[in-house]
């Protein structure tokens, strides 16, 4: 069976993103995370792209979350 990664444009809920080092936490709504980074584009694999305003942490090193629902 093929497993589908979900896009921007499938997700529910807004976009959770949390900081693992210093617990910074925002919420970006569906449509704010679709004109940001593409409707196209998985929420797993944006990650990389972040980095924490408070800390500076980055999202490559493995310390930005991001979660949605389906």
């Amino acid at each position: 069976m093929a497993i589908i990664w979900p896009t921007l444009q499938r997700i529910k809920s807004p976009l959770t993103i949390t900081c693992r080092r210093c617990g910074n936490h925002q919420v970006w709504s569906r449509e704010k995370a679709v004109v940001n980074l593409g409707g196209h584009t998985q929420p797993h694999t944006i990650r990389r792209k972040f980095r924490c305003s408070l800390c500076g942490a980055r999202g490559r090193e493995g310390l930005i979350d991001i979660d949605a629902r389906m």
